[in-house]
C-alpha cells in the first residue's frame, strides 16, 4: 500500500480499508491517508513460534461472525460506489467485493505458497490456510523475488539515502523475540548494531548505511536488503511456513542465509566471515529477480481495471445500465470515470 498508493492516487480515487493495528504506521507514511476499519485474522505467537492450536481457538469466533462482517463491508462498498477492489492477502474485503459483484484484484506475496505446495502432508495446513486468507479473486498477482508474477516493490523513501557501509548490523526483529538475539550480540566483542522497529531513527537511512542485516524472514526486508546488496541473515518464525519458504529461497540466491535462535551464537560469526562472498554474488537462480516490480505492477493494475471494471481511458465516456442489488432497481452510472473509485 505504501509503495503503490501515491502512484495510484494520480489515476484513481482511492478508499483505504486497514486493520487498526496498521493505521498508525501507514498514516506516518501517507500524510493524506484516511481509512475505514478492516477486520482481520492473525496468528497467535509466542516469542519466535506460531501457536497453531491457540490460533485455531482464537479464529473460531471470527469465523462465526465472518459472514456478518463481510456483509457490512459489502454494504459500505455499495454505498461508496466502489468499482474495483485491490486486496492484499485479506479475505474480508475480497469476499465483500465478490458478493457486491465488484472485480477483485488480489496482490500479495504470502499466496506464493500455493505455487510451491509442499510435498510434506504436515505442511498442507499452512498452505490451505494461505489459500483461505487470499479470499476470492478475479485475477491474482503474486509479488515476489522468487517465482512471482512481478518483482518485489520498493518504497521511494528507500532511495532517498546514499548507499554506504558504516560498520554496524541492522537488527530488525519484533520485541517478543528480540532479547535472545541481543544477548548473543552483546556477547560478541566489537559488534555494533542498531535495532528496529524503534521510535528513534529512520529505518531506511539505517538500512542503506549498515554492513549487514539480521532479521526475521519477511519478504519485504529480504528483498530490500538484497536489492541494496546488504548480506542478510534471517531467523524464520517457527510454524510460519511462508517465512520458512522465504528463508530457503534466500539461501538459494547465495546472497544470505538463515539460522535459528538456538544456532545463532554459532552461525552469526560464520555469516559475518562470509560477507564479501555474499556481496560478490552476481547472478540469481532462474525465476528470481531483485528488480523493482512497481512499474510492471502498475501496468498490470491498469490492464485489469480496463478489462474488468472500466472502459479504456481513450474510449468515450458513456452511461450504461448497471443493476445494483438494492430495492430501487437499476441505477445509471458511468462505466469509466476520470478518477475511478478503488
Amino acid at each position: 500500500m505504501v509503495a503503490l498508493a501515491p502512484l495510484l492516487e494520480e489515476r484513481y480515487e482511492m478508499y483505504y480499508f486497514v486493520p487498526e493495528g496498521l493505521k498508525q504506521f501507514i498514516t506516518g507514511k501517507l500524510p493524506r491517508f484516511t481509512s475505514y476499519p478492516l477486520p482481520h485474522f492473525s496468528f497467535v505467537k509466542k516469542e519466535d513460534r506460531v501457536q497453531w492450536f491457540a490460533t485455531f481457538l482464537k479464529t473460531i469466533p471470527q469465523l462465526i461472525h465472518f459472514g456478518k462482517e463481510v456483509e457490512t463491508l459489502e454494504i459500505l462498498l455499495r454505498r461508496l460506489e466502489i468499482q474495483a477492489v485491490l486486496s492484499d492477502y485479506d479475505p474480508y474485503l475480497a469476499w465483500a467485493g465478490k458478493r457486491a459483484g465488484i472485480p477483485v484484484l488480489q496482490i500479495n506475496h504470502p499466496g506464493i505458497i500455493s505455487r510451491t505446495f509442499p510435498l510434506n502432508p504436515f505442511l498442507w495446513i499452512p498452505a490451505l490456510v494461505s489459500i483461505f486468507l487470499e479470499g476470492p479473486w478475479t485475477e491474482r498477482i503474486h509479488v515476489s523475488f522468487f517465482h512471482g508474477d512481478v518483482g518485489p516493490l520498493f518504497r521511494p523513501s528507500l532511495f532517498e539515502h546514499s548507499l554506504r557501509d558504516e560498520g554496524y548490523i541492522l537488527v530488525n526483529l519484533k520485541p517478543a523475540y528480540r532479547e535472545p538475539v541481543l544477548h548473543v550480540l552483546r556477547g560478541m566483542k566489537g559488534i555494533q548494531y542498531r535495532v528496529f522497529p524503534s521510535k528513534d531513527g529512520n529505518f531506511e537511512e539505517a538500512l542503506t548505511g549498515c554492513t549487514a542485516v539480521l532479521s526475521s524472514a519477511g519478504h519485504q526486508i529480504i528483498s530490500e536488503a538484497l536489492h541494496l546488496r546488504k548480506p542478510i541473515l534471517v531467523i524464520p518464525q517457527k510454524g510460519q511456513y511462508e517465512q520458512q519458504l522465504n528463508a530457503r529461497m534466500l539461501r538459494q540466491t547465495k546472497k544470505g542465509t538463515f539460522t535459528t535462535i538456538s544456532r545463532l551464537q554459532k552461525d552469526l560469526p560464520a555469516f559475518l566471515s562470509r560477507l564479501d562472498m555474499y556481496r560478490n554474488v552476481s547472478t540469481l537462480p532462474k525465476g528470481f529477480t531483485l528488480e523493482d516490480g512497481t512499474g510492471d505492477l502498475l501496468r498490470r493494475i491498469d490492464s485489469f481495471l480496463r478489462k474488468h471494471a472500466f472502459l479504456s481511458a481513450y474510449s468515450s465516456l458513456r452511461l450504461i445500465p448497471q443493476r445494483i442489488k438494492r430495492s430501487k432497481g437499476t441505477k445509471w452510472v458511468p462505466l469509466f470515470q476520470p478518477r475511478s473509485q478503488l
